[in-house]
């Protein structure tokens, strides 16, 4: 048994019923939907068509939302019906970011992440969901996708129908019957910028001038359209002719997603990068000959990584809508979601720095070198982890890019020697070994960032949706922040300033101003690609 659904968009009229039923079945608050009908026009007054389509979850065979989910809160049933337990899920919105349908929402109420679940309640005793039942015309059709007396069953084997995102391997459970591309695809249609139906418009719109300027269609701005009626101002000019009748679709009502994850995300990108690198360039520094009995490497180091790595934790349970049930990840976890497997190796990390902590502050001792290995190792994954996690979430296209493994880790590295360096001049730590090897690693780290920056920037984009986001982070609304914040302050700088420092090793306070510039500039650069990959629209 395979439950799915076929929308019919031929004889769909936008009605919103099943927005309505959908509502009033389930109990969803206001400015949040299980199901909505996008609306999408093409053309110009009076030659413009309206097209509807009905988007939910699809239900898919291979649904990435419950891989990542890290408590198993959303789950598959042999039904095909993809489930969710509002009771297990800690609200860390990482479905949000698998799922390419845009199907899941965070409710007002409960806090935690809700989508439809097909109404399995009604499903389980021989009803229809409760957007088939109202639909006035017959436009959702629902049942078994592998029983063949099923109308679904028929449809699906029979006539000609469209998906949406097939691409990225969900085998999804949902079919359209005529539906328009400019619905099915999100990147094929505009946003108009006006907000839309229904929904609060620009700040701008009163000061918008709907009136061809000097007769000519073509020549309009600010958003609007053609008006039908002549502008008794303005200048004589030629007769209007409807240019845009070939003008890009826009969306004229859609639901609005905003960016799950923000600043919280990046930050602990940052503060687990450092609390990793310390480990890394003490480790690099033993190779040097540093000494392991100074204070700094006996209690120093790992009591400022521990404090990162607290820091970590706190980001991560701010950032949930549930912290309360922040255990769930340990207690309940789902071991194929890398949000558990992080927490895992970040426990692990804990372990391990307060052990060598302990052991700097009573003992001492060539045991501490074996250590400091093990912790490096072990931030090797603290650091590296997060892109294991991003690639989990399938929506994001611009995340799903190998590379920015070895992005994770080099700025663990540049970050690590950054730290080194700030906390050698602020705490006049006196080991020329360990300050060469921070040194090293910080130079190192932000020139492997910039290359790979490069390498972004050069390679092939394999989907519109990466070319979309990497317009947004290099030459769109995230622009100044990566390039300036990223590239100049976080490679360039450390770079030169590190340099420098090498040369000059009495010049201090060019090592920790090269420390700050890559651990501020990293920070921007996370900033802006975690913001850039969720900028692409998915519905």
């Amino acid at each position: 048994m395979r439950y799915g659904f076929v929308i019919d968009q031929t004889t769909c009229i936008g009605c919103h019923a099943c927005t309505v039923a959908c509502k009033t079945e389930h109990d969803v608050p206001l400015g949040v939907n299980r199901t909505w009908v996008k609306y999408v026009e093409k053309g110009a007054w009076p030659d413009t068509k309206r097209f509807f389509s009905v988007m939910r979850c699809n239900h898919c065979t291979d649904a990435p939302c419950v891989e990542i989910c890290p408590t198993s809160a959303l789950y598959k049933r042999r039904d095909g019906i993809v489930g969710f337990d509002t009771d297990r899920c800690i609200g860390c919105k990482s479905c949000m970011q698998a799922c390419p349908y845009d199907a899941l929402y965070i409710d007002p109420g409960e806090h935690t992440a809700q989508k439809c679940n097909y109404c399995a309640h009604r499903t389980d005793i021989g009803l229809q969901p409760a957007c088939v039942v109202v639909c006035p015309e017959q436009a959702i059709v629902a049942g078994d996708l592998d029983d063949p007396t099923t109308r679904i069953a028929q449809m699906v084997a029979t006539e000609k129908l469209s998906q949406r995102a097939v691409e990225q391997g969900t085998k999804p459970n949902l079919w359209y019957k005529g539906g328009h591309k400019a619905n099915l695809d999100p990147l094929g249609a505009v946003d108009p910028g006006d907000g839309g139906i229904w929904q609060d418009p620009a700040a701008s719109w009163l000061a918008v001038d709907l009136t061809p300027t000097n007769g000519s269609a073509a020549t309009q701005t600010g958003g609007g359209y053609p008006n039908s009626a002549p502008n008794p101002n303005a200048a004589p000019g030629p007769k209007i002719v409807h240019e845009h009748r070939n003008a890009p679709a826009r969306v004229v009502y859609n639901n609005r997603h905003p960016m799950p994850w923000g600043w919280r995300v990046s930050s602990y990108f940052l503060t687990k990068g450092i609390a990793a690198g310390l480990a890394i360039v003490m480790a690099m520094a033993l190779l040097g000959g540093a000494n392991i009995d100074t204070r700094w490497a006996s209690w120093g180091a790992p009591l400022v990584a521990g404090l990162l790595l607290a820091a970590t934790g706190v980001l991560l349970l701010w950032d949930l809508k549930r912290p309360d049930r922040f255990h769930y990840l340990l207690t309940k976890g789902n071991p194929g979601s890398w949000l558990v497997r992080g927490a895992w190796i970040l426990s692990a990390y804990a372990a391990v720095l307060g052990l060598w902590f302990f052991m700097g502050v009573f003992s001492g001792g060539d045991a501490m070198s074996a250590l400091v290995w093990i912790a490096a190792f072990i931030g090797l994954g603290v650091a590296g982890y997060t892109a294991f996690l991003f690639g989990q979430a399938e929506a994001r296209d611009l995340w799903q890019n190998p590379i920015l493994l070895w992005h994770m880790i080099a700025g663990a590295f540049a970050a690590g020697g950054g730290a080194t360096l700030l906390a050698a001049f602020v705490f006049s730590i006196d080991d020329q070994p360990l300050v060469d090897a921070a040194t090293w690693c910080l130079i190192g780290g932000a020139a492997a960032l910039g290359l790979i920056a490069l390498a972004e920037l050069v390679s092939r984009h394999p989907t519109r949706n990466v070319a979309e986001a990497m317009h947004h982070m290099t030459k769109g609304r995230f622009a100044r922040e990566w390039w300036l914040g990223g590239q100049l302050l976080g490679v360039v700088v450390p770079v030169v300033l590190g340099l420098i420092y090498a040369g000059n090793p009495d010049l201090d306070i060019v090592g920790a101003a090269a420390g700050i510039a890559a651990i501020a500039g990293i920070w921007f650069s996370d900033d802006a690609y975690v913001k850039a990959g969720q900028s692409v629209p998915l519905s």
